[in-house]
């Protein structure tokens, strides 16, 4: 079930008996893009996403439709298993304002990515990095808090790699 696409949410609908019926609904309401992908369950609608700003856009279309009658799971990182297991890393571009360079690339350290490249100059700094998408979860948010807002963001699966601790219980296969 696209293993190209390490993120995932349920959501299901609170006043729905048949998760199913809704699911299925729910996906002709959702835009197909290449960074995404649905499948309805008994449990009901699963999302799949390269990014959190993926699984953002059709999360944003299901509370507009559905209002406060959509539950939604925490999104979870799947995992691939097999000889041993691996993590999904992210590669990611961050261009802000150069007042805020020094705090996006201390949050990002303080994340465990590994710093491509950096550089800063009186006009931007651009910040170039990789990490595991378990220690980047949250950062197209708390780069909105360090940026106020300016600064843009670029996330994409760069590969997977063995984990260096095993993944939490819960966590998608």
């Amino acid at each position: 079930m696209h293993p190209e696409l390490p993120i995932e949410c349920r959501c299901w609908h609170r006043h729905e008996r048949f998760q199913l019926a809704f699911a299925r609904q729910a996906m002709e309401v959702l835009p197909r893009r290449e960074d995404t992908a649905f499948a309805a369950g008994a449990r009901g609608l699963t999302l799949l996403a390269e990014t959190e700003m993926a699984l953002e856009r059709p999360l944003r279309v299901l509370r507009e439709v559905y209002g406060n009658a959509l539950g939604i799971d925490p999104p979870a990182i799947r995992y691939r298993h097999g000889a041993e297991i691996e993590e999904p890393h992210m590669g990611l571009r961050v261009l802000c304002a150069p007042q805020y360079f020094d705090a996006v690339r201390r949050d990002l350290y303080l994340r465990t990515a590994s710093i491509m490249d950096a550089e800063v100059n009186r006009s931007f700094g651009i910040v170039r990095a990789t990490g595991p998408q378990v220690a980047l979860f949250g950062f197209p948010d708390r780069l909105i808090q360090l940026t106020q807002g300016q600064g843009k963001l670029v996330m994409w699966l760069s590969h997977y790699a063995p984990v260096q601790e095993p993944p939490p219980g819960g966590s998608a296969a």
